[in-house]
């Protein structure tokens, strides 16, 4: 959905994927894997195709037809109660783990993780109860949890995990 509408938006300014890709600083077949949902594209990346299109990040991830409270249909139900709920991830090869996710905005500055001596990354977050989408960002490249089978699609195109605390 947002490859087409990067594609959609693209094309109404006339601009190819090469002008786009030399704007960004990418390359031309980056653009083309977005734009048919094959790549993810990071929240930093969007806002300068937003800032080259001049049009929000909210305009590309949801077109006028969808902009009617979508974003509100997908936030977390939440009580007032908060657990500390555990995330962990095994990559012992990794440099950096943070976790990001719609409990901090999607951040991707993340919640720092700590690994241990076995290579698994911990951290704790404090969340009500309710759904909430999640990913790591491991060493830049952002993972679904892979002890996690429950999973969404995305606005990227990709799969999101899933947790559901309850109090």
């Amino acid at each position: 959905m947002v490859g087409s509408t990067i594609k959609k938006i693209r094309r109404r300014k006339k601009l190819t994927q090469s002008d786009l890709a030399q704007w960004l600083g990418v390359s031309r077949q980056a653009v083309a894997m977005w734009e048919i949902g094959q790549r993810e594209i990071r929240i930093t990346t969007l806002k300068k195709i937003a800032r080259v299109f001049g049009v929000t990040v909210d305009e590309i991830i949801m077109p006028k037809d969808n902009q009617s409270t979508k974003k509100e249909k997908n936030m977390p139900k939440k009580s007032k109660q908060k657990k500390k709920v555990a995330f962990e991830l095994m990559a012992p090869e990794a440099q950096k783990v943070l976790l990001t996710g719609d409990f901090n905005s999607w951040d991707d500055n993340g919640i720092v993780m700590k690994r241990n001596k076995n290579g698994v990354w911990k951290t704790g977050v404090e969340l009500n109860s309710g759904v909430y989408e999640y990913k790591f960002i491991v060493d830049n490249q952002w993972w679904t949890d892979p002890k996690n089978d429950m999973k969404v699609n995305n606005l990227f195109g990709d799969l999101n995990s899933v947790m559901k605390v309850s109090a």
